[in-house]
């Protein structure tokens, strides 16, 4: 089960997890602009896709383990529980979830601490492993893991816990064990599957905005549920951050 941080790191240094790093980057750039001062974050793992010149604060699932990020000498990530996120209301602009809403138990939860971070005209990018593609199925890679999503699936998710989807977006069309032949023309089947088998991509991404106002019925997005204390970010002795209650 792909739920240890090592995993997904050893994954992103091969060469397929670094071909598949670079597409998810470059549909990055419009929702997470460079030198942008808005404040982002990005929970799961999506150290691959950003840039460490990035302001991002990067949070990682207790339970998986975390690895330093952007640099062990300047560290911005912290462990987090996901049903509890260290952040107050109404806080973030940009949120990306990576390698994360799938493995939840309880998505929905996940989305309402979501929308709750972030603020008015807050975006969120979900990124899932696409159910009708390949890479749903290779094991060997974090994509072949946790619950994939349909566009139609993902959408409607999104929809019953507070967000707009805006935008669907499906990449890495080349099979997820493609030999030396098929990576010399990578490029091209990207492009002819972009046009002609959307459906096929293996990785999901879906963009939406934050509503308002919450749906009917899904009140535990505007009154969290009582807990010991509220989390916060605290410094550790090198740099890194960690939650405290």
């Amino acid at each position: 089960m792909f739920d240890d941080i090592t995993e997904f790191s050893r994954f992103y240094q091969t060469g397929t997890g670094q071909r598949v790093a670079g597409l998810i980057r470059q549909q990055l750039e419009s929702f997470w602009p460079s030198g942008s001062s808005s404040s982002m974050a990005f929970l799961g793992y999506a150290q691959p896709f950003i840039d460490k010149d990035s302001a991002a604060l990067g949070m990682m699932p207790a339970r998986r383990g975390v690895a330093s990020w952007p640099k062990p000498s300047s560290v911005r990530n912290c462990l987090v529980n996901p049903a509890n996120l260290p952040l107050p209301d109404v806080h973030l602009d940009r949120l990306l979830l990576a390698h994360m809403l799938e493995f939840e138990h309880d998505p929905g939860q996940l989305l309402d601490e979501c929308w709750r971070v972030l603020d008015g005209a807050g975006r969120l990018l979900v990124m899932v492993p696409n159910r009708s593609g390949l890479w749903a199925r290779a094991e060997r890679t974090p994509f072949g893991h946790g619950r994939p999503y349909s566009g139609r699936q993902l959408r409607r998710l999104m929809e019953m816990h507070g967000f707009t989807p805006r935008q669907t977006r499906r990449l890495a069309f080349m099979p997820p064990l493609a030999g030396v032949l098929f990576q010399r023309f990578a490029s091209a089947i990207e492009r002819v599957g972009a046009r002609w088998w959307p459906a096929m991509g293996g990785v999901l991404l879906v963009e939406a905005d934050k509503m308002l106002y919450a749906p009917s019925g899904k009140a535990r997005k505007l009154h969290r549920q009582k807990t010991a204390g509220t989390p916060v970010l605290v410094g550790q002795s090198r740099g890194a951050l960690s939650p405290k209650i």
